[in-house]
C-alpha cells in the first residue's frame, strides 16, 4: 500500500510538472489571479484575526473566556470552556482562524486530543465580512442576503457541533493552568505567528488558482462539472451552476465569483452559495491541514464536520427559499425542476427533525449524567 501511495504521488507530481510546461501561459494567468485574491482578500481579512487569536491564547484571555463559558459550553457540547474562544474567533475571523486557535489551545494543554479533534469539526467557519461582502453583495446582489447567509452559516455550525460532540457524562473537569506571557513578548510572537500562518494560507490560494487554470485548459474541470450536473438536478438545483459549483469545491472564492454570470434565480442560487460556503473547498481544507501539520491531531473529524456543515447549510437555505419564495430577488428566469423543488424542502425538513431528535436524545443522556 505504501509503495502504491508513493507511485501515485510521483505520477501526480509528474503530471503537474507536465501540465505547467504545456500550459505555461494559463498557469501564469492563474498565479496572477491567485495573487490578486490573496493580496486583495485573504491577507487583509485573515492576518489581523490570526494575530488576535494567537494573542488571546498567549495572554491567557482564551483561558479566561473558557472559565466563564465552562458550564454552558460543556453542557451543550461536552467540551471545555476554552473551546468557546475558538468557536467565537472561527465565526468572526473566517477560514482557517478557528483551526489555528484550536491547535494552539491543544498545544497549550487547555484541550485534550479528542476534545481538540471534535472541536475542529465545527469551529472552522467563514466570517461575516466574506459572507456579507462577497456572497451577499457580489454574488446575490443584496446585503440582506449576505446577513441571512451568515445567520444560516452560524446556525449550521452550531448544529454540526451538536451532531459531532457527545453529551457530558460528568461535571466539567477543572481547566488546566495555561502559560501566560507578558504582553510585549506575546504581541511580538503573535504577529510573527499570524504572518507565518497568513503567508501559508495565501500560498494555497495562489496554488489552487493555478490548478483551476490548468483544470480549465485540460478540460478536467468541465468533466467534473458534467459528473456533478445530475447530482445537482436531483438536489433541485439548476444544472447551469454545475461548473461554478465544481470550481467552488476546489477553490471557494473563484467558484462563487463565477455564479453571478449564470443569471440563476434566488431559489437556485441561494442554496448553492450556502452549501459551498459551508463546505469551504479543497483549498481551505489544505490550508487547515497545513495548520494541523505537526500537531498530532487527526483531520478525520474535521472533514466529517465540513460535509455535515455543507448539508445542513443547504437544507436551511432550501427550506428558507421554499417557505419564503419572494424574500430574495430573482435574477433571471432560469427554472428549477418542479419535482425537485417540492422534494428538497421536505427532505431538508425531515433531516432537521431527525437532527433535533438526536440532539434531544443527547441532552437527555447529559441530564442523567449530571444527576449521577
Amino acid at each position: 500500500m505504501r509503495r502504491l501511495n508513493r507511485l501515485v504521488s510521483a505520477m501526480a507530481a509528474g503530471a503537474l510538472l507536465l501540465g505547467l510546461v504545456m500550459f505555461a501561459p494559463e498557469a501564469a494567468d492563474g498565479v496572477r489571479k491567485g495573487l490578486k485574491i490573496a493580496t486583495g482578500t485573504a491577507l487583509p481579512a485573515l492576518f489581523p484575526f490570526f494575530v488576535a487569536g494567537s494573542l488571546m491564547v498567549r495572554t491567557g484571555l482564551s483561558a479566561a473566556i473558557g472559565r466563564m463559558a465552562v458550564k454552558p459550553f460543556h453542557r451543550v457540547y461536552g467540551l471545555p470552556g476554552a473551546g468557546a474562544a475558538a468557536l467565537a474567533l472561527g465565526l468572526l475571523g473566517g477560514y482557517p482562524v478557528g483551526a489555528q486557535v484550536t491547535v494552539q489551545l491543544f498545544q497549550n494543554g487547555q484541550l485534550e486530543r479528542d476534545e481538540a479533534e471534535r472541536l475542529l469539526g465545527f469551529v472552522n467557519c467563514s466570517g461575516p465580512a466574506f459572507l456579507v461582502s462577497m456572497c451577499g453583495t457580489a454574488v446575490c446582489g443584496s446585503v440582506k442576503a449576505g446577513f441571512l447567509l451568515y445567520a444560516m452559516h452560524v446556525a449550521a455550525a452550531l448544529m454540526t457541533g451538536l451532531a459531532l460532540t457527545r453529551a457530558p457524562a460528568t461535571q466539567p473537569r477543572p481547566a488546566k493552568p495555561a502559560p501566560v506571557e507578558p504582553f510585549t513578548p506575546a504581541f511580538v510572537g503573535a504577529v510573527g505567528d499570524g504572518l507565518a500562518t497568513a503567508l501559508k494560507v495565501s500560498s494555497f490560494v495562489v496554488f489552487f488558482a493555478v490548478l483551476l487554470s490548468l483544470g480549465e485548459a485540460l478540460g478536467v474541470l468541465g468533466s467534473f462539472a458534467a459528473v456533478l450536473a445530475p447530482v445537482l438536478r436531483l438536489a433541485g438545483l439548476p444544472r447551469e451552476g454545475a461548473e461554478a459549483f465544481a470550481c467552488g469545491l476546489v477553490e471557494l472564492t473563484n467558484g462563487l465569483a463565477a455564479l453571478p454570470e449564470l443569471g440563476l434565480p434566488a431559489r437556485g442560487l441561494f442554496p448553492l452559495v450556502s452549501a459551498l460556503v459551508g463546505f469551504g473547498g479543497l483549498s481551505v481544507h489544505c490550508q487547515t491541514l497545513s495548520i494541523l501539520s505537526g500537531s498530532g491531531l487527526s483531520a478525520r473529524p474535521y472533514f466529517v464536520g465540513k460535509l455535515l456543515h455543507a448539508v445542513i447549510s443547504y437544507a436551511l437555505a432550501s427550506v428558507w427559499c421554499a417557505a419564503l419564495p419572494r424574500s430574495l430577488p430573482v435574477f433571471a428566469p432560469v427554472q428549477v425542476q418542479p419535482a425537485a423543488v417540492s422534494a428538497v424542502p421536505a427532505a431538508a425538513a425531515l433531516a432537521v427533525v431527525l437532527f433535533c431528535w438526536r440532539c434531544a436524545q443527547k441532552n437527555e443522556q447529559g441530564d442523567r449524567g449530571f444527576r449521577r
